[in-house]
């Protein structure tokens, strides 16, 4: 019996067996219904009809074969007549059925009812044949004839998805389908052909028959026809837009040719902010498909493209893209943002936001025609708002300016929540972390970092880098809670590519303080010197970064107990503080600038190592403290210096008030990483039986003790332990750096007799005959790093 009997007979039946006066049978092309309709109007002797008007009503069955386009004729009225058969496609639209539906008049024929079953299959074809074909075909009737297994050329496959069915569907629905097709995971996408299913490799399969290529290749088809057509794709946009798949809306756009659709649709979609909505992967496909000319033709495409260089530490480049497009007058941020008439109120934005990675000394003359920008902008330019104080927001940090800082990054927040721009958020939020840290209190730094982290958790897309930012941060506040684990594993495994990604000043600082203090204590002085270098090497362009890499590597000398070659790198430095500044409490009261800071407390930590008794270093280190530009961090290092200048100069009483104030605030603020820097002072300080007995009366004190000592005290006990005094283990430190006996002398303020003098008990305490001995032992004792 011919297969299409078969199944002509079991509708039929199905047919036969209603009570509803009329039975809809309602599927996509492909699925044989015209077929059928001919097949049962032979069958029955009934009446088929094929154009826009609907059969007369009569006594017996009538079929009504739906034109798939076109005007249709409303239903008829159905009382006394015997049984009307439809078929239509899905998306046409039959007057009247609604309201034959609600008189429940109507029953519907699944598309699953089409399909050839395989007991049908297996009758027609015998066993071992119709088995082969229902795991061929699945019984989809476009697949089978009379012989079996239809041969259909891949082409002529693709062609009929495209056209039959793909051209069909809602805008939505294709969309979903493209995405899936992309690999993406969605929600509630319908399969493309009646009972298609996906395989265990996410191909869209009917039966054993691959869908993939053919159905990839009309959706390619289908997609490239609405783009071309300015009504169709305002659908299409609006649908990838709703699904979230805009990236590939604008990369179908590309492929087509279709570039400057693309392009509105990339300026649409925020613009050089598409970045921090749709992540690095997306932004950096959608710009790969843009031609490189169209940096020099495209605003949006130029901007774009200048901060995807930023963003990968380019700042040359981003420099270039802007003059090539803009002109070179672009290059001096000041014409820019005070040129209204010139520059739209977005470019300018966009260049107050590029001065953060630019080796640009703030004035502020800058800093006004910042917070001009904002008088040009709407209220609702949340996303520009946010921006612009973002970028101040910078500039205040690199000035010591925290109060006002903490005002910027509170309005920046604000807005980007408001904008919906969560990535936006994780900066500011990052930010305020670290501020938080430089403030000196960990617990509220950990608060902010629990909130950087789920603004980064709530991304709809991966960000590595931004990743790696988190977890530097979260391992800076678990070093200052006493916890150096997560820090060091970072520096070990994600240094490197952290370093080549988007660098800000105040993530450059914040990496190398906490970074070369942690190896260093970790480690070695060689280790946290390697560390500092490789910034070097990364940042060589950069000037205000090489200054931060040098005041840093002198603080790492100073700790492993090489003062003098400390000291002459200091001597080198281009800056105009020098030590006859440090020692000038009027100028250390005035200092602003966080270089210069930085320069000078190097070179009063070098003054209180090295000559503790000076009279006017109690003077100058309560002119630094007071300076509101100091960060909390730094100012616990001041004070404890002050303590150690106090317990050199016999007074104990002042020593010991100093530090029991020190660590109250440590305690109160979880902060022991900022003490554990100071520990070459500490341990001297904590060696007296006077001031460590009184600390332990006092419970907070007691609590940072307990903390400090799983920390380590660090090596500048080493020389007491090996039965060397203070002024002994000063000279052997400084012969060690290749000092003359003339030069110690003139440093400590004693004579040469005096020198030798210590230089002998040394050699007898360690065992040595010569000097080259001594070094070797000071080495190996660990007195020097």
């Amino acid at each position: 019996m011919n297969i299409r009997d078969i199944r002509t007979q079991r509708l039929l039946d199905l047919i036969e067996g209603r009570d509803e006066p009329l039975v809809l049978i309602e599927a996509m092309a492909g699925m044989g219904k015209s077929c059928l309709l001919g097949d049962l109007a032979a069958a029955k002797q009934a009446l088929l009809v094929r154009d826009s008007r609907p059969p007369e009503t009569s006594d017996r069955l009538c079929l009504w074969d739906v034109p798939s386009s076109g005007h249709v004729e409303p239903l008829p009225d159905l009382a006394g007549s015997d049984r009307l058969v439809i078929a239509k496609r899905p998306a046409m639209r039959l007057p009247g059925l609604d309201r034959c539906v609600a008189f429940g008049a109507v029953h519907r024929l699944s598309e699953a009812a089409l399909l050839y079953q395989t007991e049908e299959l297996v009758a027609a074809f015998g066993e071992e044949k119709g088995t082969e074909v229902v795991a061929t075909t699945g019984g989809w009737p476009l697949l089978i004839d009379a012989t079996g297994i239809r041969s259909v050329e891949p082409a002529v496959l693709t062609r009929f998805m495209a056209d039959e069915i793909l051209s069909e569907l809602p805008a939505e629905t294709l969309a979903r389908l493209a995405m899936m097709l992309a690999g993406r995971r969605v929600a509630d996408v319908e399969p493309p052909l009646p009972l298609a299913r996906l395989d265990a490799s996410g191909a869209w399969m009917i039966g054993g028959t691959a869908l993939a290529l053919p159905l990839a290749d009309a959706l390619v088809s289908e997609q490239r026809r609405r783009i071309a057509d300015p009504d169709l794709r305002t659908a299409l946009v609006e649908a990838s837009r709703k699904l979230g798949s805009v990236t590939e809306t604008i990369l179908d756009m590309q492929k087509a040719g279709e570039f400057e659709a693309a392009e509105r649709l990339l300026e649409t979609e925020h613009s050089w902010y598409y970045l921090y909505f749709h992540g690095a992967e997306a932004f950096d496909a959608v710009l790969a498909g843009f031609h490189d000319e169209a940096s020099r033709q495209s605003d949006t495409v130029a901007l774009c493209r200048a901060l995807q260089a930023l963003k990968h530490g380019e700042v040359s480049l981003a420099r270039r893209l802007l003059a090539d497009r803009f002109g070179s007058e672009t290059l001096d941020p000041a014409r820019v943002l005070g040129d209204r008439k010139r520059y739209s109120v977005e470019f300018r934005s966009f260049r107050l936001v590029m001065l953060i990675y630019e080796d640009i000394p703030l004035t502020d003359e800058l800093l006004h025609v910042a917070f001009a920008i904002l008088a040009d902008l709407p209220i609702e330019a949340h996303l520009l708002r946010g921006s612009i104080y973002n970028a101040i927001l910078e500039f205040y940090l690199r000035s010591r300016r925290f109060a006002e800082a903490d005002d910027v990054a509170e309005r920046a927040l604000r807005h980007y929540r408001i904008a919906g721009a969560s990535l936006l958020a994780f900066y500011i939020s990052l930010h305020l972390a670290i501020m938080r840290l430089m403030a000196g209190d960990a617990n509220a730094a950990g608060e902010w970092a629990d909130e950087a982290e789920r603004d980064i958790a709530s991304l709809g897309f991966d960000s590595p880098h931004d990743g790696l930012l988190l977890k530097l941060l979260k391992g800076c506040v678990g070093y200052e809670a006493g916890n150096d684990e997560a820090l060091i594993l970072f520096l070990n495994r994600d240094l490197e590519q952290f370093s080549h990604g988007e660098i800000w000043p105040t993530l450059v600082e914040f990496a190398l303080q906490y970074g070369s203090q942690a190896l260093s204590r970790r480690y070695s002085t060689i280790a946290a010197r390697s560390f500092l270098d490789r910034w070097r090497v990364y940042q060589v362009q950069n000037r205000q970064f090489q200054m931060m890499i040098d005041s840093r590597e002198v603080m790492v000398m100073q700790n492993g107990n090489r003062w003098r070659e400390a000291a002459d790198r200091l001597a080198q430095l281009p800056t105009p503080v020098t030590q006859a500044v440090a020692s000038n409490a009027r100028l250390l009261a005035r200092l602003g600038d966080r270089d210069e800071i930085a320069v000078a407390l190097c070179w009063l930590r070098h003054m209180v190592f090295e000559t503790p008794t000076r009279t006017d270093l109690v003077e100058c280190l309560a002119a630094i403290e007071a300076n509101l530009a100091l960060t909390a961090r730094q100012r616990i290092g001041v004070q404890i210096w002050s303590a150690y200048v106090f317990k050199r100069q016999r007074d104990l009483t002042r020593a010991r008030a100093q530090l029991q104030t020190t660590f109250e605030t440590a305690a109160r603020n979880g902060c022991v990483g900022s003490l554990s820097e100071e520990l070459v002072f500490l341990s001297d300080l904590l060696a007296n039986r006077r001031i460590a007995d009184f600390l332990s009366t006092v419970s907070e004190a007691r609590q940072v003790l307990r903390r400090l000592r799983d920390f380590g005290l660090g090596n500048s006990g080493l020389g007491s332990r090996n039965g060397l005094s203070r002024q002994e283990t000063k000279v052997l430190i400084m012969v060690t750096e290749g000092a003359s006996n003339k030069f110690v002398a003139k440093m400590l303020h004693i004579s040469e007799p005096t020198v030798k003098f210590h230089l002998g008990n040394v050699y007898r305490k360690l065992g040595c005959r010569r000097r080259k001995e001594a070094i070797a032992a000071a080495r190996a004792l660990g007195l020097v790093g």
